[in-house]
């Protein structure tokens, strides 16, 4: 079975590993919703273990974050499609200028609508992501 350990331990750099450790701890223990969130880690789809580790807001039981192996490994923000395929256009713009990399110029498959894509090597303190990781919670309680 893939443990958390096992996809913190997929990112490139040491730095991105120790954020992915950080962003799970910020989640559950430290942020304003942690009593609301909900692992997604154990899923599975047909069978197959999912690629990722997801949280849940149980207020909503929409995911809101993953950490994933797909896409070359990163963090994705889950705004939702259905509202906010612009929101998150605009939030990934906001993310990629933050970082000074655009990420679409490291991931030639089609993205997601309403998803924010961060790759974690780009990333220098969990405080920089805070606040879109925050929004992203919030936005997917919206119906």
């Amino acid at each position: 079975m893939k443990t958390k350990e096992y996809f913190f331990s997929m990112f490139k750099t040491e730095k991105a590993r120790v954020l992915a450790k950080e962003i799970d701890d910020y989640i559950y223990l430290n942020s304003p919703y942690k009593d609301d969130v909900e692992d997604y880690h154990q899923q599975y789809k047909n069978g197959v273990r999912t690629d990722c580790i997801g949280y849940v807001s149980k207020k909503g039981s929409y995911k809101f974050a993953t950490l994933t192996e797909a896409r070359k490994v990163c963090f994705v923000l889950h705004l939702g499609k259905k509202l906010h395929t612009e929101t998150a256009k605009k939030m990934q713009q906001e993310v990629d200028e933050l970082l000074g990399h655009v990420y679409e110029n490291t991931d030639s498959s089609r993205l997601t609508p309403g998803e924010v894509y961060i790759r974690l090597e780009w990333v220098d303190c969990l405080e920089q992501i805070t606040r879109f990781i925050d929004t992203a919670y919030a936005l997917r309680l919206q119906k």
